[in-house]
């Protein structure tokens, strides 16, 4: 548990690890030139036109090409408005409209939010390119960015639910729901429906012709442009618009963008809005001409935002009961009900879903001979205890809840990273068969009865297909026993070897190259090859770079300690020490720095001070004292 729990909550520290002198590990080093009020990018100097950058609120805005093409980012659009950037192991959450930007979790305020401008999506600059330890130089109204491009790009799945075009009888299709209803589209299957069924599409057997409906809710009444804005919302980045309109069906007013894709795909694009709700419904074809788009103007043209219940000829496919819906995950045997603003996290590799007022996750391992759920029990709050500091824990209490798979043993507490702000977690043990399964239940909620009520509600719904995991999971082992096993990690070029836990894993592992990066359950660890800095001159450039550099200073950024050390082996060292105080979760971070033979090697982690306990650091200092230089 221990694991889950920080590696949500210390992600923060990814922000201020990297002293202003270590570079990037670099698979292709990126210079990115651009300038406000300029239409000019230049990447390693390849220029290609954009949208000029601007200054709002004092934030500089780009456009989001920019951050996916030049760094090459995976990115995932959720609801319009949702945006996730994925680059090597960080993740960027920004929100149309929020100044509120998530980096691998943790919440940054911005002055400024993102916001689409003329069809084109702008965001703030600095806080992605730090987040993605890039360096970003100003002079005047030019920008300068250094960084690497991304080791992979992220993608996007869907899912097949089958067909609903059997169903005798039935010619229109509809969302209660929702409250929109259409013509059925005959000659389709439908091939994915999210959870709460706000996105639906039907797709043909050789997937040329799709339908879609989305539905978006908003805070305020849209203009005509803006119902345009929204719609190219969904454009693909080399779709552009072939005609734009205002249509008038009946008593409704809808926004109609014919577009192209360069692939060969043409889309007829509409928008209705209803209240406080905008539906967007499309069809496309893959054909040489727009014309093939003629034979779905029917369908188009049935939409009505608005469900008939009595109408025996509709067929509801809504996914909402009473406010909820039933999220099922078939690769492991779960279904769960939810409220119908929670959404999942479709790149997660377990099952993890997400809102507002909370946070869940599931997980299943093996069961170990002897071993029970009230041992299992013990031993996570053994370890509670030990990874946090006192001060940081309350209302610490064990008890049950009832699954239809079984009595689930249960570990609840309050934590808090900043002694200011408290949130609970729900830590639910269940063992079925050879299997162990584990429910992370955090909520967001300040009204703690209500908080209280909505775990109860969502985690007593949960139920798991025991026979499908025991038939289809075998051995997996968790990462109880991996923390107790090390590694020998060596570096041929850079002649040097260190020991790691087990349990650790990174995607910025290449031993060969001057950057090592590993995210851990409380903090993270780098290892980062200098050969333009003595290890003195790293020392003492720390005490002015701490207190003059703007983000450290705001961060609260005070120097501890410059002092030397000794490691175990009986290296000598520089020892830096860093707290940074005024970050939404306080934290540590501890640089040692050894010169040899023309490198400079910096070994270094940063540790939330929430876990900043001795048995934590006695783990990272172990690893430290580990290195050695190979004879």
């Amino acid at each position: 548990m221990k694991k889950k729990l920080l590696a949500i909550l210390i992600t923060a520290c990814m922000l201020f690890a990297l002293m202003p002198i270590t570079a990037g590990a670099a698979a292709e080093a990126l210079v990115i030139k651009l300038a406000i009020g300029s239409p000019t990018l230049s990447v390693n100097g390849s220029t290609s036109a954009i949208q000029k950058p601007f200054k709002l609120n004092g934030t500089t805005m780009v456009p989001l090409s920019v951050i996916t093409k030049a760094f090459g980012a995976g990115l995932k659009l959720e609801n319009n408005k949702i945006i996730t950037l994925s680059y090597n192991s960080t993740k960027v959450v920004l929100t149309i409209g929020s100044k509120i930007v998530k980096v691998n979790g943790a919440p940054v305020t911005l002055t400024a939010e993102p916001k689409i401008v003329n069809g084109v999506t702008m965001v703030p600059l600095r806080v992605i390119v730090s987040a993605f330890g890039a360096k970003l130089t100003l002079s005047g109204n030019q920008i300068t960015i250094n960084g690497v491009k991304a080791n992979a790009s992220g993608t996007s799945t869907g899912s097949n639910t089958g067909g609903i075009n059997s169903d005798a009888g039935k010619t229109k299709v509809g969302d209660s729901y929702y409250g929109w209803t259409m013509n059925y589209p005959s000659d389709l299957v439908l091939s994915y429906q999210s959870d709460n069924g706000s996105a639906t599409q039907w797709a043909s057997a050789q997937d040329d012709r799709r339908v879609s409906v989305f539905v978006d809710d908003v805070d305020q009444a849209y203009t005509r442009e803006e119902l345009r804005d929204h719609i190219i919302g969904y454009f693909a980045e080399d779709e552009f618009a072939v005609e734009k309109k205002t249509l008038t069906l009946g008593d409704l007013s809808v926004e109609r963008i014919i577009s192209k894709e360069r692939n060969g795909w043409y889309f007829d694009n509409r928008a209705v809005q209803v209240g406080n709700r905008i539906y967007f419904f499309a069809v496309g074809v893959k054909a040489d001409s727009r014309d093939k788009l003629d034979a779905y103007q029917d369908l188009l043209n049935s939409f009505k935002p608005s469900f008939a219940a009595n109408d025996v000829s509709l067929k509801d496919i809504t996914k909402v009961k009473d406010g909820y819906m039933t999220a099922i995950d078939k690769d492991y045997g779960l279904s769960v009900a939810l409220p119908v603003d929670w959404h999942r996290d479709t790149e997660a590799a377990t099952p993890t879903f997400q809102s507002e007022e909370g946070f869940l996750s599931f997980e299943v391992s093996s069961l170990s001979a002897g071993d029970t759920a009230q041992a299992w029990l013990k031993r996570i709050h053994e370890d509670l205890q030990e990874e946090f500091q006192p001060e940081y824990l309350r209302n610490i209490n064990e008890s049950t809840i009832v699954l239809a798979d079984g009595i689930a043993q249960v570990l609840s507490f309050e934590y808090t990273l900043d002694k200011k702000n408290w949130k609970k977690v729900h830590d639910v043990l269940l063992v079925a068969g050879s299997h162990k399964y584990e429910i992370n239940y955090y909520s967001w909620n300040e009204d703690a009865s209500a908080g209280d009520a909505l775990y109860r509600k969502i985690v007593g719904s949960i139920n798991i297909d025991t026979n499908y995991i025991e038939k289809n999971f075998s051995e997996l082992e968790d990462s109880e026993e991996l923390e107790k096993l090390t590694v020998q990690k060596t570096s041929k070029k850079y002649g040097y070897s260190i020991k790691l836990p087990q349990s650790w894993k990174s995607d910025q592992k290449d031993f060969e190259k001057e950057d090592i990066l590993y995210s851990i359950p409380y903090g993270i660890f780098e290892i980062n090859i200098l050969t333009d800095f003595s290890a003195s001159d790293y020392a003492s450039s720390a005490q002015q770079f701490y207190s003059t550099d703007a983000d450290m200073v705001k961060l609260g950024a005070q120097l501890r300690t410059n002092t030397t050390a000794t490691l175990g082996n009986g290296l000598s060292a520089k020892k830096i020490v860093v707290d940074f105080t005024k970050s939404d979760s306080p934290q540590t971070g501890v640089y040692y720095v050894i010169e040899k033979d023309g490198f400079t090697y910096v070994l270094s982690y940063v540790i939330m001070q929430a876990s900043d306990t001795e048995i934590n650091r006695s783990k990272l200092e172990e690893v430290i004292n580990s290195f050695a230089f190979k004879n």
